[in-house]
């Protein structure tokens, strides 16, 4: 990711604009780390700057992270700028222009937009994680009458899809930067026509953070149509043996397996399997039910004002767990007496989420994003709210 380095490093008076950015405030933790409040337009993100023995590291906090790159690079450059800063690296490279311009990155979106704003009025396709995108991106094409909704971390993956759905003209596609094992929990019942899950990382040291789970399943036929599938193609045998008794786990199932069977379109990880002659598996799950409807969502606020400064005095770096949620509280930034961040983890177990809480005259709210209300997150709320207002 871009950052830049320096050997001095001496703050200005903010906020101090340049470029289109704001960089409102310093927030410094007792460890001496710092955050700039950074916005640009209605962005809003967080830079980091670390002192370290022989120079000063500053790069974006990684939980606030957004695309396009190019937009976090423009930052760093205006901010060196603003600094007057003597830089002895940097990998912004801000006279490189992508042929991506930033109107262009509205096909990712925000998860709220899955949640409040998703039209339905068309059949669904869902890939998780499309990786190079050679399959999503034929999926767009051959079924130009559905949306085809993608879910990706890999920053580089999802730029690299947007640039080619603008060469080629693709306007059925949406990008949603987050947890694929979450993402499916936001969508409405019975409304998906096929989930296409390649190649997914084994992780066989953390078969816990593995998307093939009994949850992911149960999740997958409640929001496939009648008839709708899910598809997983894998390369990996001990893959393979999981999943076939995670679908095994269910009481009724229409499973179909195949091996070594040649798709109409193959990426290039498939392409350099394929020369060494490994297996490849699918497993394709058809639905036979209709679900019933799931409650809609809605987001999770801090009604009731609070003062950070009550908040700093009995700050501690804790865990607080509860049977199948937790929250850890693991730092305190002070912007000033009254405003400031802290730093939390929360949710369930094997699906933690990473936020901010920002502080601002007397008023919470979670940072960079909203707080889905997904059941372990609404009692690691409780939790939250149990702490600040003592």
């Amino acid at each position: 990711m871009p950052n830049i380095q320096t050997t001095a490093f001496e703050p200005i008076v903010l906020p101090a604009s340049d470029n289109g950015f704001t960089f409102h405030s310093y927030a410094t933790s007792p460890r001496g780390e710092q955050l700039v409040l950074t916005t640009y337009g209605e962005k809003a993100f967080l830079l980091q700057i670390l002192q370290r023995k022989h120079n000063t590291l500053i790069k974006t906090q990684k939980l606030t992270r957004l695309s396009p790159v190019s937009i976090l690079q423009d930052a760093l450059h205006s901010f060196a700028s603003l600094h007057d800063l003597e830089l002895t690296y940097a990998n912004i490279h801000p006279e490189k222009k992508s042929i991506i311009q930033e109107e262009d990155f509205s096909i990712l979106k925000g998860i709220e937009y899955f949640v409040t704003q998703l039209s339905y009025k068309k059949k669904i396709i869902v890939e998780v994680g499309f990786g190079s995108g050679r399959h999503l991106l034929y999926q767009a094409k051959q079924n130009p009458d559905k949306l085809i909704i993608g879910i990706e971390i890999h920053k580089p993956s999802i730029e690299q899809v947007i640039k080619q759905c603008k060469l080629q003209e693709i306007d059925n596609i949406l990008i949603a930067d987050f947890d694929a094992r979450i993402f499916l929990q936001l969508l409405h019942s019975n409304t998906v026509a096929q989930i296409f899950v390649h190649f997914p990382v084994p992780w066989d040291k953390k078969p816990h953070r593995r998307v093939i789970s009994d949850a992911f399943v149960q999740e997958s036929l409640r929001v496939l149509r009648e008839q709708g599938t899910l598809e997983l193609r894998t390369d990996s045998e001990n893959y393979f043996a999981y999943a076939w008794d995670t679908f095994n786990n269910l009481s009724k199932y229409d499973l179909h397996i195949r091996k070594n069977y040649d798709l109409p379109i193959s990426s290039k990880y498939e392409d350099r399997w394929k020369r060494k002659e490994k297996n490849i598996y699918d497993f394709i799950l058809t639905n036979e039910e209709r679900s019933e409807e799931k409650k809609s969502f809605d987001t999770i606020t801090f009604e009731e004002e609070v003062s950070f400064e009550d908040v700093q005095k009995r700050f501690q770096n804790i865990t607080i767990k509860g049977d199948d949620h937790f929250v850890h509280f693991e730092d305190i930034y002070f912007i000033d007496e009254k405003n400031g961040f802290i730093k939390i983890s929360l949710g369930a177990y094997e699906k933690p989420e990473h936020k901010f809480l920002l502080f601002k005259e007397n008023k919470i709210q979670y940072f960079p994003s909203t707080m889905l209300p997904l059941t372990q997150n609404v009692k690691s709320h409780k939790i939250i709210k149990e702490f600040l207002y003592v």
